[in-house]
This record gives structure tokens, sequence and C-alpha cells, in this order.
């Protein structure tokens, strides 16, 4: 994160925006506007925040440094391969959680109030460690991935790009989650999990392909 710039512009204007304008606030970040597509939320508010209209107008060259506030991990990546280059795009960390100074964190990624990251961790770019969220040492959480609150990694998981963990889903020591799979909340990952599967239960358990 860039710390001599705090003008920043949000992308997303639904629920997960609120937590990330939250975040920025905390930083003493000043928040230049929300963007999004959806008109219905244009001249409204998020938090206070004046949404300014689409996504598109990041094209205009006015704004340095965005952050996407979208939980979808789908759109996340749309976003980026869409818009890259017209701003830079800031990581995020919530003063209340805790980051060991080992950990790495790519661009454009946010940390929530809560979460809990131990030694080694890596985490890559555009990924959401939501509130409460925990990730023990040694793990690896790919591209794009969103870690929902209260999901608990112990040591030395791996997470494929994109994949979602929902809330308050477990997985067991050194398991790795495939690319684009969708962990149902409150399921207990025992075995490592495919690329693209749907898997919820206790043990989880491929419900079918996404």
């Amino acid at each position: 994160m860039n710390k001599s710039v705090k003008e920043v512009i949000v992308l997303g204007a639904g629920g997960h925006a609120k937590v990330v304008i939250s975040t920025l606030l905390e930083l003493n970040f000043q928040i230049k506007g929300v963007l999004d597509d959806d008109p219905n939320k244009w001249n409204q508010k998020v938090l206070n925040i004046p949404v300014l209209g689409p996504i598109e107008l990041l094209k205009s060259g006015n704004f340095e440094q965005g952050i996407i506030a979208i939980g979808d991990n789908k759109t996340r990546k749309e976003i980026v391969e869409k818009y890259n280059g017209f701003c830079r795009w800031i990581s995020i960390i919530h003063p209340f959680s805790y980051v060991h100074p080992s950990v790495e964190i790519g661009d454009g990624s946010v940390i929530f109030a809560g979460a809990v990251i131990q030694p080694e961790v890596i985490i890559g770019k555009y990924v959401i460690i939501n509130t409460s969220a925990s990730v023990d040492h040694d793990c690896k959480i790919e591209d794009f991935v969103h870690i929902a609150p209260g999901v608990h990694l112990a040591g030395g998981v791996l997470v494929g790009e994109g994949s979602l963990l929902g809330v308050g889903s477990s997985v067991i020591p050194y398991k790795r989650i495939g690319r684009w799979t969708i962990v149902g909340a409150g399921s207990v990952v025992i075995n490592d999990i495919p690329d693209c599967v749907t898997v919820v239960g206790v043990p989880a358990r491929p419900i079918g392909d996404k």
C-alpha cells in the first residue's frame, strides 16, 4: 500500500462495500467516492460516501488509487481484467486485526477486523480475508479468493485461485482447496478438494460441479 497518498475510489456499492469503507475510514483514507454499475445506486450514499456513477468513470484518469469492494470473486477478476492500469489497486489491513510481519500480501487484497494471520502466510492479489477469520502458519492463498467471516485455516493449507470458503468453515492442516471451488458454510475439510466443485458438510463432500 502506498502510504504517501491517502485518497481512494471504491468500486462497488453493496454490503461488502460498507465493510471496505469502514476499514478505509479507520485507516484515515480520504474516500473520493463510490462507483457502481447499478444506475439505481447512483446519487445514493454508502456510509455517507456518494455513489458517483458507473465503474467506467475509472477511465477518466481522476483516480490514482482504487479498491474493489465486491465480494464475488469472478466479478472482482472481471473488473481487474477490464480496468487494470487505470488506477493503482491498494491493499488494506484493519488496525484491529493481527498480521505477522512475515506475511506477504498482494495488491488489492483486504483484511478485515478481527482477522488473525500467522507467520509465513502468502496472500495473493484481490483476496478477501473477512471478519474474524484466521489463517495459520505457512498457508498460501491464491488470487481472487474469499475467506468468509469466521473461517479457520490450520497450518499449511493451500487455497486455489478464485475459491470461496463459506462462513464458519474450517480446514485441517496441509490440505489443498482447488481453484474456483466453493466450501459451504460450516463445512469441515479433512481431505484435498479438487478444482471447480462445491463441497458441504462434516466432513466436506462434493455435491456437483460449479
